[in-house]
């Protein structure tokens, strides 16, 4: 999400429906950092979070880049940090509603996720839960709340007209079809602010992550917003 990622020897890269995929080793890194406290129950809650992770971000991407595929797009994806990123080259039939529905397609593909974990949830799990080992009892329940926390809230976070999240590049495709001069600058603004009062929001009901990630996110459109004037003023 902030900055380039150079490739190292320690990262994973493989083919996944024909999409070439990489993923850092900073993803690990991050994830383990941002799942810690799962470590208090045990190794196997870690591992566990860092697999739900895994799949729910790579299915988000999957979404965009599988969109961005059926457009007659070259597609790749990368994970890294705490998220990850599908690229594309888009072409001369690239257009702002593709663009949207691109971007559009990662969290619908996480909400389509959702719904299965919790159909799984209520009429499969059921049947051989009291079946398991009361460690295995716990290590479901944390794998399904996880998914389900991960593929709804983040999925409706990542809608946030906040630059770069999904959101903020609808936002952004939306301004720069009003003002195609000034629109990034328009979708920035939105960011700044939108981005700003959701950190303070997090900050207030004591959700020291999101808060510090919002409040970069916050930054990065001020930055953008900067940048824009400076070029300007040339």
């Amino acid at each position: 999400m902030f900055g380039t990622v150079q490739e190292t020897p320690y990262d994973l890269q493989f083919s996944l429906l024909g999409i070439p995929v990489r993923i850092s080793i900073w993803f690990w890194v991050a994830g383990t950092i941002l799942g810690f406290s799962a470590l208090k129950a045990g190794l196997p809650f870690l591992l566990a979070w860092l697999l739900v992770l895994l799949v729910s971000i790579l299915v988000h991407e999957l979404g965009h880049a599988l969109t961005a595929r059926w457009f007659g797009y070259s597609p790749s994806i990368l994970l890294y940090h705490f998220g990850g990123l599908a690229f594309y080259q888009p072409r001369q039939n690239h257009s702002r509603a593709r663009s949207i529905l691109i971007s559009l397609a990662g969290p619908g593909a996480g909400f389509i996720l959702w719904g299965l974990t919790e159909l799984f949830y209520r009429f499969v799990l059921p049947r051989f839960y009291f079946d398991l080992a009361p460690n295995f009892q716990q290590l479901a329940s944390f794998i399904v709340i996880q998914m389900l926390f991960i593929n709804l809230i983040w999925g409706l976070v990542n809608l946030l007209p906040v630059l770069p999240l999904d959101g903020g590049r609808i936002c952004q495709e939306i301004c720069m079809a009003i003002s195609p001069f000034r629109g990034l600058l328009y979708a920035a603004w939105v960011g700044l602010i939108v981005g700003g009062l959701t950190a303070a929001w997090f900050f207030r009901q004591q959700e020291t992550y999101p808060g510090f990630l919002f409040a970069m996110l916050a930054f990065s459109n001020f930055s953008i917003i900067q940048q824009y004037r400076n070029q300007f003023r040339r």
